[in-house]
């Protein structure tokens, strides 16, 4: 199994003819983000870019140029509406409306040659009930058969979107098995109030929704905040240990089932009002220095479940 680390570029905008990712880029590279050989296989990295603030026509081949360059490869975010979640949140749309968007944004994005999309996707309860999400992923499901991309999209756990919470994706991913998502779990904990694998209902509720992940925005959060500003300190322990536990059953999982060859994992720290003012570090800072520990502690886990 194939852990890889791509970075998030979310804070750091792309700047004039992308100008700004020009001279950022090459720093990741240096950081050890690009593609690299140890001794059993190529290591590959990359960086995790949201599409909504780019021009399709101008940017995208820009894009695909600088990470050519680079030896970076590209993800994607993508939101199913309410881009960049800018302006009053749309009201009165459906399953179907979401769709379009959905089939809309994917074939404009191939042009891209993304190695992952994550998608932002559907409503949460105040504007959906959960017969309107699996209505939706199921329409998802569809159209990733058509376009041929099956098991390639990955949707996020996320407030404000369908999966907003641990009972509604459960109940979803019941009705939709097919479906994989991405981790963030880092919204469920400050969403529930509470760490998500001590009490025994929680605990079955996650072993459930476990085997759906392939994809991982490994942020810890905590009961009160969804973004830590010093997860390695102490006074975090129990959230930090929750989510190492969390993450290392999401590797076993995909390592067990053999489904997929690799998983590609996101230390996705944002800044403020994600990072909270008067922090010891940015969230940049932060970001790669989780990435480089997360490296390897999930390398850890992926060595010890294939020799289990």
């Amino acid at each position: 199994m194939k852990i890889d680390r791509f970075r998030s570029a979310w804070g750091i905008a792309p700047g004039p003819n992308m100008d700004h990712w020009a001279q950022w880029f090459p720093v990741l590279k240096a950081q050890g983000y690009s593609t690299y050989r140890d001794s059993k296989f190529w290591l590959t990295c990359g960086v995790e870019v949201d599409i909504h603030p780019l021009d399709p026509s101008r940017d995208f081949p820009r894009l695909r140029e600088l990470c050519d360059q680079t030896d970076l490869e590209l993800g994607l975010m993508i939101h199913s509406s309410w881009f960049q979640y800018l302006g009053p949140r749309p009201a009165g749309t459906k399953a179907d409306d979401h769709l379009r968007n959905y089939r809309s944004l994917l074939e404009s994005i191939q042009q891209l040659k993304p190695s992952t999309m994550n998608f932002q996707s559907g409503d949460q309860r105040d504007l959906w009930d959960v017969e309107e999400s699996i209505k939706f992923y199921k329409g998802t499901i569809h159209i990733d058969s058509e376009l041929g991309i099956s098991g390639r999209v990955y949707h996020e756990t996320h407030r404000n979107r369908s999966l907003f919470t641990p009972y509604a994706t459960r109940r979803i991913l019941e009705a939709v098995p097919e479906l994989r998502i991405t981790a963030d779990f880092s919204h469920w904990m400050v969403g529930c109030e509470r760490v998500l694998d001590i009490s025994e209902g929680d605990k079955v509720m996650m072993d459930a929704i476990v085997p759906h992940v392939y994809h991982i925005h490994a942020r810890i959060g905590t009961t009160q905040a969804s973004q830590c500003p010093e997860p390695t300190n102490p006074v975090f322990r129990e959230e930090k240990e929750c989510f190492e536990r969390i993450w290392k059953n999401v590797i076993r999982a995909r390592v067990k089932d053999g489904t997929t060859r690799r998983i590609v994992f996101v230390p996705e720290y944002g800044p403020f009002p994600y990072h909270p003012i008067g922090s010891a570090k940015t969230h940049s800072e932060v970001a790669d220095e989780e990435g480089k520990r997360l490296q390897v502690l999930f390398d850890g886990y992926a060595a010890s479940s294939a020799n289990a």
